[in-house]
Parts: structure tokens; C-alpha cells; sequence
């Protein structure tokens, strides 16, 4: 489906009224996921700005993104999120303070990278540069199977290592006779 811009007559009046629809309750998502005080209602949230971001892209003829929003952000990166949240120090759905001693230089690292991003922001010039369309999915594809394929395997194993990493840590007993984290 392409994006269309709505014509003097009406056309395209729907898909511009669902597309903006679709932004505003992003919008409004996004902003239920840095006010909301339980952390799983928080990241539910997240899944909602999530997808509708993969419909978003949609809208804009962009298949290919949508689809790899849908399956590595909404599916995997999410799972992660919500893994995290049920193995962490999380009590009663609100998190505990996490300030320690390192606040200062955690501060100062902080706004040297803040003070980074803004000069080089402030640098750049941001010319559009003049890009063709061309179907996304299929050339994606040829270029990660066959010119990419030793990247795309590192980090398959990468991802393999975390997974393994992760349900190590979350066993109640480590083989070492130590007890893990998970209660």
C-alpha cells in the first residue's frame, strides 16, 4: 500500500485521518510508558507503541520495517524487557531507588555524551540526500545471505550467548553450588 496525500476531492481522506489516529495513540502510549509507576503496565505500554510504530510504518509503504519492528522489537526486544522485569529487584511493581555512590561521575559522563550529541547535531547540516525508490525487501534479503552472511552469523551467535547467559543466571541453582538471583 502507498502512502497517498489526500486529494481536493476526498481521496485518501481515511488513510490520512487512520494514519494521524495511529500517531496520536503512539503519542499518547509513549507518554503512558514514562508516567506509569508499575513497571509490567509500563512495558505493555511499550508493546502499544511498539506496534502501532509497525503500523506507522506500514502507512509510509515501508513493508520491510514494519515487519522487522514487529518481529525483533514488539516479539524479542520486548520478551527481553518484560524478562528482565520479572527477574529484577522490582517488589510490588514499583522499582527500588538506584542510587548509589556513582552518581557523580555517572553525571559527568552523562553530560559530556548530552554536550557530544548536541555539537555534533548542531554541525551537521542534514541535507536530504536524493534516494531512489527501489523494493526494499528483496535487495535486503540478497545483501544479508550472501555479502553480509558472516556479520548476520556473529551476531546470531551473540544473541545465542545472551540467551544462554540469561537462563544461567535465572536458575535457582547454579552447577557451581552457588543460588542464582530468582527466587
Amino acid at each position: 500500500m502507498e502512502a497517498r496525500v489526500p486529494g481536493p476531492r476526498g481521496e485518501g481522506v481515511m488513510e490520512a485521518f487512520a494514519f494521524y489516529l495511529m500517531a496520536a495513540l503512539a503519542t499518547a502510549a509513549a507518554v503512558l510508558v514514562v508516567t506509569e509507576r508499575q513497571v509490567f503496565n509500563a512495558a505493555l505500554y511499550l508493546a502499544a507503541v511498539l506496534a502501532l510504530v509497525a503500523g506507522l510504518f506500514g502507512f509510509l509503504g515501508a513493508d520491510f520495517l514494519a515487519a522487522a519492528q514487529v518481529l525483533l522489537y514488539v516479539g524479542g526486544i520486548l520478551v527481553l524487557i518484560v524478562f528482565a522485569v520479572m527477574l529484577s529487584s522490582v517488589r510490588d511493581g514499583r522499582v527500588r531507588s538506584q542510587i548509589n555512590a556513582q552518581w557523580l561521575p555517572a553525571l559527568a559522563v552523562s553530560l559530556a555524551v548530552a554536550v557530544a550529541v548536541v555539537e555534533a547535531v548542531r554541525r551537521s547540516s542534514f541535507a536530504a540526500a536524493d534516494v531512489q525508490a527501489a523494493p526494499t525487501t528483496g535487495a535486503l534479503g540478497m545483501l544479508l545471505f550472501n555479502e553480509m552472511a558472516l556479520p548476520f552469523e556473529a551476531v546470531s551467535l551473540a544473541l545465542l550467548a545472551a540467551l544462554v547467559g540469561a537462563v544461567f543466571f535465572s536458575r535457582k541453582e547454579r552447577p557451581d553450588g552457588a543460588a542464582g538471583d530468582a527466587k
